[in-house]
């Protein structure tokens, strides 16, 4: 259940990240339907007069639907793996260390009861020990959070850069995403692009996936 979390968690922060690169498309889309000229621009050693066209927006845009496309993607799997696998080996350095504070624990036990002149050092090492478990769960615990991130991040990456270039190809201005009950609530069916990006980035994962000499 914990694991779930985990990736709803990751499901959302990557649309969270996905909906800000599309804002920012948005700052950067120009108005119009017609080719514009940048201002002209004069060269400071000659007279020639420079004019650049750029191609101004279309207003054609797709969506993809984020639930279904982590559920076709294979590296969505290879994620969920990774994640998990970092957590399994989190725990078993909590449990490495665990029953070195166990066998601690039993080389005093076997004593009986102390002697006054244990106690102090019992104490002491006692002190010692509690200070060292608490920095290492802490330690372990940042270090599994700043995987996750990482995967978290190059997930999001990877797809935005897909449809950055599944759009540039396409002729589309604007790439969406969305999760089952946020908007859009309806759109028109030649509007999703989710299996042609899942075509696309399963390809490119397999080809990075197999050894050369079987390609």
């Amino acid at each position: 259940m914990e694991n779930k979390n985990t990736l709803a968690k990751a499901a959302l922060a990557i649309n969270v990240v996905l909906i800000i690169l599309v804002i920012i498309l948005f700052t950067k889309v120009g108005k119009g339907n017609n080719t514009v000229e940048n201002p002209s621009i004069t060269s400071s050693d000659s007279n020639a007069v420079v004019s650049t066209p750029v191609q101004s927006a279309t207003g054609k845009i797709a969506f993809f639907n984020m639930d279904s496309l982590n559920s076709k993607l294979k590296l969505f799997g290879e994620i969920e793996k990774e994640i998990k696998n970092a957590g399994i080996a989190a725990e078993d350095k909590m449990r490495r260390k665990q029953r070195d504070i166990d066998a601690w624990k039993s080389k005093w036990e076997k004593k009986g009861k102390l002697l006054s002149t244990e106690e102090a050092q019992y104490y002491k090492e006692a002190e010692k020990i509690q200070n060292e478990a608490m920095q290492f769960e802490q330690n372990v615990q940042m270090k599994l959070a700043q995987e996750q991130e990482q995967y978290m991040q190059t997930y999001a990456l990877r797809i935005s850069n897909f449809a950055s270039d599944f759009a540039k190809k396409n002729g589309y201005d604007v790439v969406f995403s969305y999760q089952f009950g946020q908007s859009p609530w309806y759109y028109h069916e030649s509007l999703d692009i989710t299996n042609a990006l899942a075509k696309d980035m399963n390809a490119d994962f397999a080809a990075s996936t197999t050894p050369e000499g079987e390609k």
